[in-house]
């Protein structure tokens, strides 16, 4: 979990956002005969404040034009008090107790839109600068749209513990000074516009313990000065364009409990020197290529309590240590070519397992129906209830409740669903969203108002279709990630999209596809061939885009509806064997296999 800033020695909390109060700092009066503020901090704050067009609430601070005075100098009051936004903390210690430094500084879920002030980086004696948006793991930080970059200057807060400027709007390359940060321990820039790669100078920072830039914007290699980092905890690197192997001296990070590497440009195999860390807890790897990999890397991983290791081209058996894995709650081993299956006995806690009845129709060789051409068309609404369009087609209801690895048969055999999936960090995960709002680039508004969700893998399938070809069309329009110009609209939600085994969107970004708009339709047309009588649409996230904007979770396939029609002259009757109603109460949902690769169920 990030690690919040938590006043130690010194806290500054830059959290920035837009509100119309603007602040008015005097210049700083004796607080007692012996203690004064800094005149030269109090104008920095001054300034930086009245360029966010934010004010002290002077009840609770900067009392009669004091600044370090009231809650500011309690010491039984913290920086992540709540009910104090924004807020300072002093430290009256120097110079014989005379002196107060400014040492802590919040300015939480404010929305400010903003570049950073330079003065901000002459105050020395800062010892944790956050500047995060919000999510679980940021909680207690802010809301923020910081633009421009970050200067060479940032080297000067030579006292700092803990730098954070995730989700904003930076950019430019991240300066080599923050080197001279040789004090950091914990150091995130995740999701923000950056670019270049990371600066050798990194390698300096051996006190870190927490590296957070996820969707950063990074690329190239990891430099091989971080093999120095070896008191590294936590790792995020997700969704950047990291290239190059991932480097052997991870394995030497001997500390290490989590490492995300997912939605990156990695190549070849996950390093054998993996092994060594024994104290990881979650290892999230995904997207490698032009090399295999065994699982032999983590058969002595028994701490893990979350393990993604899909699209890696890992081949090989299922050691059978993995049912020593008594934490393990996730496990998800998605498209690759392993063989073999779980241990009799594994963790209890371990979530999507389960193998019900009823479930041929979702084998590999689709039986239901096969060889029988009882349909030509077919038409979902994804994730709501049945709906008419205004050009006469009817979406039948796809509303039962789907958990992170169920599927649902129609008990007409007509088309299923399948997801996999369990949203990350989210303890209300949601696979169906719905809005009212009203849509543009449509006339049915209400066909966009509730959507499918999935946090990995979410297919549909229409069964028993006559062979032929199909001109199938699938509806999407993005209703989580806003286009404001807050940190709401920071949000990225990419995913892939396979018809027929075949790649047909690569990073689809929805938002982007509709010109950066929010509740505006987008449709995506595709002709594709029925040799087998199934036809398959399979979204699926690669680890890709952001995950916790606007709110954890925020990521993975959403689609609002899918329909195929015939481009040929049909002759199945599109009835069942047995005439039931598509709206038969029968139709249930199940638990799947969430392993993805027992039977060979679904080739995830």
């Amino acid at each position: 979990m990030m690690r919040q800033c938590i006043l130690g020695s010194a806290i500054l909390v830059i959290a920035l956002s837009v509100f119309s109060s603007l602040f008015n700092f005097t210049q700083a009066q004796p607080q007692t005969a012996k203690a004064t503020t800094d005149p030269y901090e109090a104008g920095v704050i001054n300034s930086i404040f009245s360029k966010w067009g934010i004010s002290a609430d002077k009840t609770q601070w900067n009392i009669s034009g004091e600044i370090c005075s009231g809650r500011a100098i309690d010491s039984t009051t913290s920086i992540d008090d709540g009910p104090f936004n924004p807020f300072i903390k002093c430290d009256c210690s120097f110079n014989k107790k005379t002196t107060c430094h400014i040492t802590a500084l919040k300015v939480y879920a404010l929305d400010v839109i903003s570049q950073i002030p330079p003065e901000l980086w002459t105050l020395i004696y800062l010892t944790n600068l956050c500047g995060y948006g919000t999510s679980i793991w940021y909680r207690n930080l802010g809301q923020n749209y910081l633009t421009g970059s970050l200067p060479p200057s940032i080297g000067n807060l030579t006292r700092m513990q803990y730098m954070t400027f995730g989700i904003n709007a930076l950019s430019g390359k991240l300066p080599k000074e923050l080197g001279n940060l040789t004090q950091l321990i914990s150091l995130a820039f995740g999701s923000n516009k950056l670019s270049g790669s990371l600066p050798d100078e990194l390698g300096k920072l051996v006190k870190l313990e927490q590296l957070y830039m996820d969707s950063s914007g990074i690329s190239g290699p990891i430099p091989s000065t971080l093999s120095s980092l070896k008191n590294l905890v936590t790792v995020w690197a997700s969704d950047n364009r990291f290239t190059g192997r991932i480097p052997d001296f991870i394995g030497n990070w001997s500390k290490l409990q989590v490492l995300r590497f997912q939605g990156n440009s990695f190549e070849g195999s996950i390093p054998s020197s993996f092994s060594n860390l024994t104290s990881l807890t979650e290892l999230r790897i995904s997207g490698l290529s032009n090399g295999s990999s065994s699982l032999n890397v983590i058969k002595n991983l028994k701490s893990m309590t979350i393990l993604e290791l899909r699209n890696n081209n890992i081949s090989g058996s299922i050691p059978s240590t993995i049912g020593e894995f008594q934490k393990l709650i996730v496990l998800f081993l998605g498209n690759n070519t392993l063989s073999g299956t779980l241990p009799r006995q594994k963790s209890s806690i371990l979530k999507n397992i389960g193998l019900p009845t009823g479930l041929n129709c979702l084998q590999k060789t689709f039986p239901c129906n096969r060889g029988a051409a009882r349909y030509s068309d077919f038409a979902i609404k994804c994730g709501g209830p049945q709906i008419r369009t205004a050009d006469g087609i009817v979406y039948q209801a796809d509303n039962e409740t789907l958990g992170p690895a169920t599927y649902f048969v129609t008990d007409t055999n007509r088309w299923s669903v399948s997801n996999v999936g369990l949203f990350g960090g989210s303890n209300n995960p949601m696979f169906e969203s719905s809005v009212s709002n009203q849509f543009t680039n449509t006339v049915n508004s209400e066909l966009f108002q509730t959507a499918r969700l999935s946090a990995s893998s979410l297919r549909y399938y229409g069964l028993g279709l006559e062979n032929g070809f199909y001109n199938i069309t699938l509806q999407f329009a993005e209703t989580a990630i806003l286009d404001s110009t807050t940190w709401k609209s920071l949000g990225r939600r990419v995913f892939d999209i396979y018809i027929q085994g075949t790649l047909v969107l690569k990073d689809f970004d929805i938002q982007r596809e509709a010109g950066g708009v929010s509740y505006r339709a987008v449709q995506k047309q595709f002709r594709f061939e029925v040799k087998e009588n199934y036809l398959e649409v399979h979204l699926f996230w690669a680890g890709k885009g952001t995950c916790c904007i606007p709110a954890q979770g925020t990521y993975g396939p959403l689609i609002q509806a899918i329909s195929a029609t015939p481009d040929f002259v049909p002759t199945a009757n599109n009835t069942s064997p047995s005439n039931k109603s598509p709206s038969s109460k029968k139709n249930r949902a199940c638990l799947i296999i969430g392993l993805l690769w027992v039977l060979e169920l679904f080739a995830f």
